[in-house]
């Protein structure tokens, strides 16, 4: 699944693009169970004629700032301003790209552009989602401060995993505690701090949980700067998804730390690896 740096670099690689300041002319829907609200009729009805004026993320969620004012055969008319929330799913992607360009045969919804280029979402899995809403706070579930904001402190993160009992690995992954995080990173933020991911959160001393809030911080801006470079590298292709961490997720590749032998299991059905010897 995207978690946080690839949703990012989606996000990065749009505006890149110039997705800003364009005007949406046409849509569309080619599985109408992406979209969540309102129906994908008045989705599609809905963003056309509206100037994309920026691309916003927050956790895992693109946000699609849409002008109030729709134009249309050169009249423009007025409408409350909109956001078009998207989330990416299991194997989801956007891409701009020229509109006589042959569309990935995964490509579910298309947005036609006034420059003749097309915002296209690819989606094999179909798990992808689409929200036309006024406030996106309408549609988004309770997200932490962003990990990379002053407000996702070491204080809270503490609060957040004070007094609960559960694997601290399965509380990184509810968006509440760590908005972003998935599977992957929660992984690699815990081998970066040394702690197992099964220990209870509630167990976590101050000084492992400053450590634990630093993994995250520092495996989520590395994620950003592999895809910088990346895109930097490919441009004008965007980069797909890139293995950002230094955590080996199997039982062949030694620990990078001690050389070790990297031990596997499930918390709470999640694909789980950390380091016996470094990982306490």
């Amino acid at each position: 699944m995207p978690e946080l740096p690839e949703v990012e670099s989606v996000r990065r690689s749009l505006l890149r693009a110039g997705l800003a300041g364009r005007t949406i002319t046409w849509a569309v829907i080619g599985w109408a169970n992406s979209v969540k609200r309102p129906s994908a009729g008045e989705l599609a009805e809905g963003v056309v004629g509206r100037v994309v004026e920026d691309v916003g993320r927050r956790a895992k969620y693109l946000l699609f700032r849409l002008s109030g004012e729709t134009v249309s055969g050169g009249r423009v008319s007025g409408r409350t301003a909109a956001t078009l929330v998207a989330h990416l799913g299991m194997t989801g992607d956007l891409v701009v790209q020229p509109g006589g360009r042959a569309a990935h045969s995964l490509t579910r919804h298309v947005f036609g552009l006034d420059d003749g280029r097309e915002l296209r979402f690819v989606d094999g899995r179909k798990f992808g989602k689409l929200w036309l809403v006024d406030d996106p706070a309408l549609v988004l579930p309770p997200l932490s401060p962003e990990p990379l904001e002053g407000g996702f402190t070491t204080e809270w993160l503490a609060g957040s995993l004070a007094g609960r009992k559960a694997p601290v690995k399965a509380l990184l992954l509810e968006q509440s505690v760590a908005a972003g995080l998935g599977n992957l990173y929660a992984d690699e933020a815990l081998f970066l701090a040394g702690i197992r991911p099964g220990r209870p959160a509630s167990g976590l001393t101050g000084d492992e949980v400053a450590r634990l809030r630093r993994g995250i911080v520092e495996c989520i801006t590395a994620g950003f700067a592999v895809y910088d470079r990346a895109r930097d590298g490919s441009w004008p292709e965007p980069p797909g998804p890139m293995t950002t961490w230094s955590h080996p997720r199997d039982g062949k590749t030694p620990c990078p730390n001690c050389g070790g032998v990297m031990a596997g299991t499930r918390i709470r059905a999640r694909a789980t690896w950390y380091c016996p010897g470094c990982q306490v």
